[in-house]
């Protein structure tokens, strides 16, 4: 006997954006049974709706305990990271397998999924009936059952409004006090930039060894110290909702910074009360200084990330070489990573010179236990030829293509 978990929608209510008179003909039970129905060749024992934050909506029978719980989170994650991914087939540890099919809006924003725990292995043949448009139009309608409705149009004014609207107009608007526009300190300038979705991407491993993934989120179009701490302020909310999953897989996120807010005072200052609340893992937050900062203004940056070591937040030497000065932060105890400068990577492959920058900086970190990041990769035997010296990462990206085993920029938090 299903159990409905969240209020049922009712089935007259209006698709968000559709035209007048057309109603939506289903609701999360009967759009779960549908599913159930699609998917008996896989013998499915439970079969879960849940929203774009993990939410358990409809459950078909039995219980939902924390470890089904844990699964979604990561599906979650992984439909975040791989834009284009529409299922997913895991083994559990029981033996049996999870499915997960993505809900995403026509945008191909993740909006929930559904996952169905089956005891047979999904086949080629399974798995192009999953991506037919049966099942494809049951996710899309899954998604428009979870779209929030719609605001209500605004109601025609009477008359006497517009008698009475010139002789307001001609009041002036009340002043807010100044208090009213000041945000509080734990927030000032967090909310000043405006950016949109966090993007992120995640670290290509050229080498084996070691689990914990490692992204670089990515910054927001127009660099500013305001853009810089909201961008840092939604990456620590995410490092908190996420604490338990993050410690049991683990990862990290470094956040790009602009100049400004390296050289300039205050920036940490202004996170710290968000940092203190959420009391993340030493190591999870980093953030990665441009060349600009650590190269030319070394006092100011030796001093940035003495704080980001009192934070308990790591630093990363973005376009990173040994002709730059600034050789001596890799005293810091809170350096974790060098990034290498494309343009020493550029030639490396002929170039003895670049191959001896390469080794040395190399040796030295694996002396002093940081990890090198490859940036702009461009081709395989590149990559081939950096892991054979000891570099352990690729950015992932370069001229739209793979390097790796990683995906193209994307999507993982959504806050």
């Amino acid at each position: 006997m299903a159990r409905q978990i969240s209020p049922e929608q009712p089935p007259a209510t209006a698709d968000a954006g559709a035209p007048a008179g057309r109603e939506r003909k289903f609701n999360a039970e009967e759009l779960g049974q549908r599913l159930l129905r699609l998917l008996e060749p896989l013998r499915v024992q439970s079969l879960s709706l849940h929203d774009s934050d993990g939410e358990l909506l409809w459950l078909n029978e039995g219980a939902f305990g924390p470890d089904e719980h844990g699964y979604v989170l990561d599906a979650l994650d992984l439909f975040l990271l791989e834009g284009h991914r529409q299922f997913l087939d895991r083994r559990l540890e029981d033996g049996r397998r999870a499915l997960f099919l993505c809900a995403r809006t026509p945008l191909g924003e993740r909006s929930g999924l559904a996952l169905a725990v089956v005891e047979e292995r999904s086949t080629p043949a399974i798995e192009r009936e999953l991506s037919a448009s049966r099942v494809a139009a049951l996710m899309r309608r899954f998604s428009m059952l979870l779209a929030p409705p719609l605001a209500p149009q605004r109601r025609e004014s009477s008359a006497a409004d517009r008698t009475a609207r010139p002789a307001a107009a001609a009041a002036p608007a009340p002043v807010r006090p100044a208090a009213a526009r000041t945000p509080p300190p734990a927030a000032a300038g967090l909310a000043a930039a405006g950016i949109g979705p966090i993007h992120a991407r995640l670290y290509a491993r050229l080498r084996p060894g070691g689990t914990t993934r490692r992204y670089e989120a990515t910054g927001a179009p127009f660099a500013s110290v305001p853009a810089d701490q909201e961008l840092a302020a939604r990456v620590i909310e995410h490092l908190q909702r996420r604490r338990e999953q993050y410690r049991q897989d683990p990862a990290s996120i470094a956040v790009p910074l602009g100049a400004g807010s390296v050289i300039e005072r205050g920036f940490l200052s202004q996170l710290r009360p968000l940092l203190l609340r959420a009391q993340l893992d030493e190591g999870s937050l980093g953030f990665c200084l441009p060349a600009v900062a650590w190269a030319e203004a070394q006092q100011a940056t030796e001093q940035f990330i003495a704080e980001c070591a009192q934070c308990g937040c790591f630093v990363a030497l973005d376009d990173f070489n040994l002709e730059r000065p600034g050789v001596g932060l890799l005293r810091s105890s809170a350096l974790r990573c060098l990034k290498l400068d494309p343009a020493l990577l550029a030639g490396v492959m002929s170039d003895r010179f670049s191959q001896a920058s390469v080794a040395a900086i190399v040796q030295a970190a694996r002396v002093l236990g940081l990890y090198c990041v490859a940036k702009q990769v461009d081709s395989a035997p590149l990559a081939q030829w950096l892991a054979a010296a000891g570099i352990e990462f690729s950015d992932g990206i370069s001229r739209g293509e793979t390097i790796g085993a990683t995906t193209k920029s994307a999507r993982i938090l959504a806050l």
